[in-house]
């Protein structure tokens, strides 16, 4: 296929053993956005499959079904990993997933990776020329719905709540497409959350970080285990607590407690430095009060530099082994 002629809605449905009425909901209203669009609609399925599901699958909309099943039930990071290769492979403009505990996880996972918008619970997903994908949401306390456009980004995620589409089966006139794969056995996909820290930092869950007058921030830049435990080493010898920003959280570098930001905490030390951060605006929303801020990233143009006290504009691990 021509990933450059094609254009494709990409549905992943949880790890499951046969197809359910959520699936079937947000495949339907995939195939009618499709329409309107020109897209395809794709299904990634890690359930048991026979003649009756893939009968489902199709009368729902699915013009590709991409499937695989495992003795095993599939861990959260080797499912994010099959999910993050197979939309490497379709290249696809908009993924859904269903509104569950497990597909929130994937979805901020994936949007991470990606650096694509994310929506949350959907209550309606629409496509116009100009625009493109655009999504509708309950806000502020559920008293108003949002309508929301995601921009600066080439593929669109949401998460879309159960009972909120309707179902209707199609007359089929052609045939599915059927893409098998086969999900490894072993665990070579599980990750385990701060691997590279010390034991010690790994029994400390709770984290004041108001103790710490020195504060180091892990960024995406910086989120390789040689630079990891470069930093871990290094606040270990000058008495710093490490935190991490939303995309180093969402890998599993680090635990949910350490992230700083909008929607993590805010901090206000003595020093912060921050190795391989970005800046995004969320991110320095944490950091405004910190009174002296010094930045290491590779991007001249990162926009962390333009609220750093103190700018290095060089490679992490080049600074970490002078360190």
């Amino acid at each position: 296929m021509d990933d450059n002629r094609i254009k494709e809605i990409l549905v992943v449905c949880d790890r499951s053993t046969e197809i359910n009425r959520h699936m079937m909901e947000i495949i339907y209203k995939a195939k009618t956005i499709a329409m309107e669009s020109g897209h395809l609609v794709s299904v990634l399925y890690t359930g048991n499959k026979n003649k009756d599901i893939v009968k489902g699958f199709s009368q729902c909309g699915a013009d590709i079904l991409i499937s695989g099943t495992s003795p095993n039930k599939i861990g959260m990071w080797q499912f994010s990993d099959l999910v993050t290769r197979w939309i490497k492979k379709r290249k696809p403009q908009l993924v859904l997933f269903q509104s569950t505990e497990f597909g929130k996880d994937i979805a901020a996972i994936i949007s991470a990776r990606f650096e694509a918008g994310l929506t949350a619970d959907c209550m309606d997903i629409f496509y116009d020329i100009t625009n493109g994908f655009r999504f509708m949401r309950a806000a502020i306390c559920d008293s108003v719905i949002a309508q929301i456009h995601c921009i600066n980004c080439t593929m669109n995620i949401g998460t879309v709540k159960e009972g909120v589409f309707e179902i209707c089966k199609l007359d089929r006139t052609w045939k599915m497409e059927m893409i098998p794969f086969s999900v490894e056995e072993d665990n070579t996909y599980e990750r385990e959350t701060c691997l590279h820290m010390s034991k010690e930092e790994q029994i400390k869950k709770e984290i004041n970080m108001k103790e710490y007058s020195t504060v180091f921030c892990i960024g995406r830049g910086a989120s390789s285990p040689e630079c990891v435990e470069g930093i871990f080493a290094l606040a270990k010898k000058y008495n710093a607590c490490v935190v991490g920003t939303r995309p180093v959280i969402e890998e599993g570098i680090i635990e949910k407690e350490r992230q700083v930001g909008q929607s993590g905490k805010s901090i206000s030390p003595k020093l912060y430095i921050g190795f391989g951060v970005f800046g995004a605006s969320q991110h320095l929303v944490g950091i405004r009060n910190a009174k002296k801020i010094i930045a290491i990233n590779h991007d001249p143009k990162a926009p962390i530099f333009d609220y750093a006290d103190y700018s290095m504009v060089a490679d992490v691990k080049d600074i970490l082994d002078k360190l």
